[in-house]
């Protein structure tokens, strides 16, 4: 495994605030993480075995066609308000 984790550190960059239990805990969580990942990519896999669907099916994905869509005036004409093209929405933040 690499070196320790600085978990105080990592707190800092992720603005939370720990106490001395849960930097312990937080501490050996994540360095199990590293372990099981360092341990992965220690695994020797030959391609032909990896499948992105659990039960090694294939995927039948649709295939992308074309097809006529709204114009910008279109688009813009059933919204309740627009300026200078676009669509006027209210504020999400304050």
């Amino acid at each position: 495994m690499a070196d320790k984790i600085d978990i105080k550190n990592v707190a800092k960059l992720a603005s939370i605030k720990l106490n001395q239990e849960e930097e312990d805990r937080l501490e050996s969580d994540l360095s199990m993480i590293i372990e099981h990942f360092d341990a992965l990519s220690k695994m020797d896999l030959p391609d032909d075995k990896i499948s992105i669907h659990p039960l090694g099916m294939s995927l039948n994905l649709a295939e992308d066609i074309a097809s006529k869509s709204l114009t910008h005036k279109e688009a813009l004409s059933n919204a309740p308000e627009s300026k200078d093209g676009q669509f006027v929405v209210p504020p999400s933040l304050d």
